[in-house]
C-alpha cells in the first residue's frame, strides 16, 4: 500500500515538472519568419557608358522583426534586343548577373544604408528589365523587389570648349554641345545637359547640381565660397524612346568664385585742424566686407593726390599728424573690401582745410 502511494506521489511531481517546464518555453519560429522583406525602391539610371541600380537595405523581415543577419543580393537581369519579335507566350528568362556582398561589396557601393552597382555588359539597341533578391546568413532568400524597365541606346558625346566666369560668390559655366553620339553618328534627341562639380579634396558624386536636364549651355552656379576652388564636368543627355541615356563627362574645368563689384563710395568726409595734426573723420560704408580705407592727401595747386597712410585705416578716423596748419590741403577717400582683390571704392567726395577754416574752428 505504501508503494502504492509513493508511485501516485512521484507521479504527480512529474506532471508538476511538466506543467512549470512548458510555461518556460516559448513556441517554436518558422524559419521563414526570419527572411528578409523584399527591396521596393529599385531604381536603374543609364550613364557613363553602363546602367546603373540602386536600392536601400531592408531592415526589416517579413515577420517586422530586425534584421540581424543580412548578407547580400542577387541581381537579376532580362535582355531582349530592341528589333526582336514579340513573343508573349515565351517565358521571362532572367539571368543572374551580380552577386554583392553587404561587407565586401567590391564592384558596388555600399554606402549610407543605400546599394550603387553598375551593370557595365550592356549593348546599344537593347531592352533590360532587373530585379533583386536580399539573402541573410542562413541563405534564405527574400522574394522579388519591384522589376525596373530601361532602354540602351548609344550615349552622346562629351561637350566641348567648357570654361568658367567668376562672380562673386558665384560661378558661370558656359560650353558647347556636340550633337554626335560616341560612335560618330548624328543625335537628334538631344534633352540638355547635366553639370557635376567637385571641391579640391572630392571626387565627383553620383548625382547631379541640376534635378533634370539642363536645355540652356549654361549654368550658374550660386551661394558658393568666395576663394574655394570648384571642378566641374558638364555632360550631355539624350532621349533615347523614354530612357534618359547620359554621356561621358566634358574635361574637367576649375573655377575660384570672387567678388568683383567695388563698395560704394565713402560719405561724410570732414576734416578739422587739431594741435596735433588735421583730423579726418568719415562714415563707415554699409558692406559687411569692408577691410579699411586709404586716404589721399595733396596740397592745393598740386597736380596729382599721394596716399598718406602706410596700412589699411580700419577705423572711420585718421589723425594726419604731418600736415603743416599753414598750408592749404585737399583730402579724399577710398574704401577697400576683404576680397583678394582688395576691390576699391572709387574717391570719395573731396573735403578743403585751409589756415582759415583752421583759426575759425580754433
Amino acid at each position: 500500500m505504501r508503494r502504492r502511494i509513493q508511485e501516485i506521489l512521484l507521479l504527480f511531481l512529474l506532471m508538476l515538472l511538466g506543467l512549470w517546464g512548458c510555461g518556460k518555453k516559448a513556441p517554436p519560429l518558422a524559419p521563414e519568419s526570419r527572411v528578409p522583406a523584399p527591396v521596393s525602391d529599385l531604381r536603374v539610371w543609364a550613364k557613363e557608358g553602363g546602367v546603373f541600380l540602386g536600392w536601400s537595405l531592408p531592415t526589416r523581415n517579413i515577420d517586422r522583426s530586425r534584421i540581424e543577419d543580412l548578407l547580400g543580393f542577387k541581381v537579376f537581369r532580362l535582355a531582349r534586343p530592341l528589333n526582336s519579335s514579340p513573343c508573349p507566350e515565351c517565358p521571362a528568362k532572367f539571368e543572374s548577373v551580380a552577386e554583392i556582398d553587404v561587407e565586401y561589396p567590391r564592384e558596388a557601393q555600399v554606402e549610407r544604408g543605400r546599394v550603387l552597382w553598375r551593370d557595365r555588359a550592356v549593348f546599344p539597341q537593347h531592352e533590360y528589365i532587373y530585379f533583386v533578391l536580399a539573402y541573410n546568413s542562413s541563405r534564405l532568400s527574400s522574394t522579388e523587389s519591384n522589376r525596373e524597365r530601361i532602354l540602351w541606346g548609344e550615349p552622346p558625346a562629351a561637350p566641348e570648349k567648357v570654361k568658367v566666369k567668376s562672380e562673386d560668390r558665384a560661378l558661370e559655366l558656359t560650353w558647347v554641345p556636340s550633337l554626335r553620339l560616341l560612335d560618330g553618328s548624328n543625335m537628334v534627341d538631344l534633352v540638355g545637359f547635366n553639370i557635376y562639380r567637385r571641391t579640391e579634396k572630392e571626387r565627383f558624386g553620383f548625382y547631379s547640381l541640376n534635378r533634370d536636364p539642363i536645355p540652356e549651355h549654361q549654368y550658374l552656379d550660386a551661394g558658393l565660397e568666395n576663394g574655394q576652388l570648384y571642378y566641374y564636368e558638364v555632360r550631355a543627355v539624350r532621349n533615347f524612346r523614354g530612357t534618359l541615356v547620359e554621356g561621358p563627362g566634358s574635361a574637367p574645368v576649375v573655377g575660384r568664385p570672387e567678388k568683383h563689384t567695388p563698395p560704394s563710395i565713402p560719405t561724410g568726409l570732414v576734416a578739422v585742424t587739431q594741435k596735433a595734426g588735421v583730423e579726418l573723420r568719415w562714415d563707415w560704408n554699409p558692406e559687411p566686407d569692408i577691410a579699411g580705407y586709404d586716404l589721399y592727401r595733396k596740397e592745393k595747386g598740386e597736380a596729382d593726390f599721394t596716399k598718406i597712410n602706410s596700412r589699411l585705416i580700419t577705423e572711420n578716423y585718421y589723425l594726419d599728424e604731418l600736415a603743416d596748419p599753414q598750408k592749404y590741403y585737399l583730402y579724399r577717400l577710398k574704401a577697400v573690401d576683404t576680397s583678394p582683390f582688395r576691390n576699391e571704392s572709387e574717391f570719395s567726395q573731396e573735403v578743403e582745410i585751409s589756415p582759415e577754416k583752421s583759426n575759425s574752428k580754433q
